[in-house]
């Protein structure tokens, strides 16, 4: 038979303790609860501290001025309330950078969010949407920038209404065009001031100079005719450089008479045919004058000696404009209440972008070759008469002016003020 084998011995209870002790394990189980309790309550405050956030993150974002809205190149994921209220407004919207036009703020936010998505990470982008349609344009700022995380592949889209800030800007950039053309306009003064008194030394002589070749010399009635035309461009010159030496301080009115606008155009025509016959023959290509007065138009305000001005400088731009011959057309007509005349030239024409610019000071097309006042100051002289002057492009090719006068019913007294 053979022997027991032996137990092995018992476990040892802990120090300090028993295996019969039940106090020792109320002790710890009690301990146990209050760690237990201790950290439920630390959860429910940090549980708390996080709904309060969150309440006012969601605060901040439904009470903002900015609208906000996490979307991809396809959807609107989230949105706060902003967002839906410039959602309301009416489109187009055209961006100002390249002139697209999207018509709803969702597809804005749509074709910013696909233009960040194709960029590297890390890289935002803004442009500026304004209103396509409307009288008073709403303008809005949008931000885009991509959303790291897990949220990776969304959008942040930002939207502001930037209104009223951009109207200030438009309003400060005409501002400061308006005082940069008036103190253009005080240089061009003060140097018509230093430059008239020349001027009129020069012409002084120049009139002297054919009174007295016309006295001197039995001229033939075309030289006659030429040394007319000679006088009354001296005449006409030296009015002019009295006007420069007022443009820095232009009189509250300017006297009018009674003009016979076909006359005015015969005498223009007079002064500019030989210099455009001229110039015909030394080019070697076609350049001639085609006119039509009818007779009996009625009278307008105006000075004639400024109008005459007036045409006389839209002829030469004319010309000027006809680098390979072609046909000047003058034409004087009644047009309802009015008396019209219109200047049309077969030339290169004015291009779009500078037809809002090209009557003001010192804007040219020329080059060292212009000044850009001459027809500036011949849009003054139709406007101080009461009427208007306009360019604009022929469908044919080339430009056409056309200047409007109020026609007068009768013949009113000399010097009538404006």
């Amino acid at each position: 038979m053979s022997p027991r084998r032996a137990l092995p011995p018992a476990p040892s209870a802990a120090p300090g303790t028993s295996a019969q002790d039940p106090q020792g394990l109320l002790h710890k189980y009690r301990e146990l609860l209050k760690k237990h309790a201790a950290l439920v309550r630390k959860l429910g405050e940090n549980a708390r501290r996080q709904g309060i956030t969150f309440k006012l993150s969601r605060w901040a974002l439904e009470t903002s001025d900015s609208a906000l809205a996490v979307m991809n190149a396809s959807s609107v994921m989230l949105a706060n309330k902003r967002w839906h209220v410039l959602g309301r407004l009416r489109g187009p919207w055209r961006r100002e950078a390249d002139g697209t036009e999207r018509m709803a703020l969702r597809d804005v936010g749509q074709a910013e969010a696909a233009a960040v998505l194709g960029r590297p990470e890390g890289v935002a982008s803004s442009a500026r949407y304004r209103q396509a349609r409307e009288p008073q344009p709403r303008v809005l700022e949008v931000r885009a920038e991509r959303v790291t995380g897990h949220m990776q592949g969304q959008v942040l889209v930002l939207v502001r209404d930037i209104t009223e800030q951009a109207r200030a800007e438009e309003e400060l950039t005409t501002a400061r065009a308006t005082l940069l053309e008036r103190e253009k306009v005080r240089a061009l003064g003060e140097l018509a001031a230093g430059i008239a008194h020349d001027l009129h030394s020069a012409l002084d002589a120049m009139r002297l100079r054919l009174q007295l070749l016309q006295r001197e010399v039995p001229p033939t009635p075309k030289v006659q005719q030429h040394l007319d035309a000679l006088l009354r461009v001296v005449a006409d010159a030296e009015a002019r450089v009295e006007r420069l030496q007022d443009f820095s301080r232009r009189k509250p009115g300017t006297v009018l008479e009674p003009v016979q606008l076909a006359d005015v155009v015969r005498d223009a025509v007079d002064i500019v045919r030989g210099g455009i016959e001229h110039q015909s023959r030394q080019g070697g290509h076609s350049l001639r004058l085609d006119v039509a007065l009818p007779e009996g138009l009625p009278h307008v305000a105006g000075s004639a000696m400024e109008l005459r001005y007036v045409v006389i400088n839209l002829i030469i731009n004319a010309r000027d404009a006809m680098l390979h011959g072609g046909v000047i057309r003058v034409r004087a007509f009644k047009a309802g209440k009015a008396v019209r005349l219109t200047v049309e030239d077969e030339g290169t024409g004015i291009p779009a972008e500078h037809l809002e610019n090209i009557f003001k000071p010192f804007f040219t097309t020329k080059g060292d070759k212009g000044t850009g006042l001459g027809l500036s100051m011949a849009h003054g002289v139709v406007t101080q008469a009461g009427g208007t002057l306009t360019a604009s492009n022929r469908p044919e090719g080339g430009a056409v002016f056309t200047l409007t006068f109020p026609a007068l019913k009768a013949a009113p007294a000399r010097g009538v003020t404006r």
